[in-house]
């Protein structure tokens, strides 16, 4: 135990996750979510755990419906695993019950998310980490744990708290998540993007699984373009992979399974979208590299989410 409470913001797939094996390691925790079905199910039954690795079925030390729910439980860390294009809102929650010493692990998919946290609440009270690890919310209190490809990383935006970082990175790994410290953290986040960012948008816009989008010439064909133009992208801001990484990411997004990615699964639903590669067609743009698939997809999905709003 690392004798810290941790405050969890997000009982979806990748939040619930994390709670239940930090719990199941013996560290408190306490997870929110507005959804009250969700919280209502592991109040009553903890989180049970399928899937892939371990199975099995904790207790949390508590639960609430609201990110003002954490003031009752003094945090120490509070791990932030809401959608994106929640964030800005979410801070307003925060900053209602924030005491001074509390740290920020953002958990979010998507390029610089740590960024307007650490201008809120100052750079040495923000982490960054990039999760590697998925799942599928099977019913409230049951998730599925999809795919686990580790390390997670964990990085910083103030070199005052690598030590910090390091513990939480040991504390994660711990407890059966195979996490570690990177000083470049942006770097990940970046190559993590990328990846995203080659499904994403053909899936959306198709309706494909991600095997389907892969082992379909044609959609193949537009994985691969927006996989080189988004490395592309990231050379120009510094970011240098292996020298094969094109043909690494499409060997890698070739083993995809026959499941959706959460984009298409929340256009379906009629969920906000979260365009986390939207940041590699605005960088493109400042740095005059041109993203004419990915943007011209991103401009499908969003076109789909717009006919659905008004049907």
């Amino acid at each position: 135990m690392s004798n810290r409470k941790i405050g969890i913001i997000g009982a979806g797939p990748v939040g619930s996750i994390m709670a239940a094996y930090l719990a199941r390691k013996g560290e408190d925790v306490f997870l929110v979510d507005i959804k009250q079905e969700l919280i209502a199910a592991i109040e009553a039954g903890g989180i049970t755990i399928t899937g892939v690795g371990d199975n099995f079925n904790i207790r949390l030390k508590g639960t609430g419906n609201f990110a003002a729910s954490l003031e009752r439980f003094h945090a120490d860390w509070i791990f932030i695993a809401v959608k994106s294009n929640f964030l800005e809102s979410l801070m307003e929650e925060i900053k209602l019950f924030y005491k001074p010493g509390q740290k920020f692990l953002i958990m979010q998919n998507g390029i610089d998310n740590e960024d307007r946290p650490a201008e809120e609440f100052g750079e040495d009270n923000v982490f960054r980490l990039v999760i590697n690890y998925a799942g599928m919310i099977d019913e409230p209190g049951t998730v599925r744990l999809s795919f686990f490809n580790p390390p997670n990383y964990i990085g910083i935006r103030s070199k005052k708290n690598e030590a910090e970082a390091k513990e939480m990175a040991e504390v994660i790994d711990g407890a059966g998540l195979e996490t570690v410290f990177v000083p470049d953290i942006k770097k990940y986040e970046w190559k993590k993007t990328i990846l995203n960012a080659a499904l994403m948008p053909v899936c959306a816009s198709t309706g494909f699984t991600m095997k389907e989008a892969m082992r379909l010439e044609e959609t193949r064909f537009l994985c691969e373009k927006i996989l080189s133009e988004s490395i592309q992208v990231a050379q120009k801001m510094g970011y240098e992979y292996e020298e094969n990484f094109l043909e690494n990411a499409l060997s890698y997004l070739s083993k995809a399974g026959h499941h959706k990615p959460s984009t298409s699964l929340d256009l379906e639903a009629g969920n906000p979208i979260e365009y986390i590669f939207q940041p590699i067609i605005d960088y493109g743009k400042k740095t005059g590299v041109p993203t004419p698939f990915l943007e011209s997809l991103t401009k499908v999905m969003r076109a789909i989410e717009h006919q659905q709003r008004i049907l």
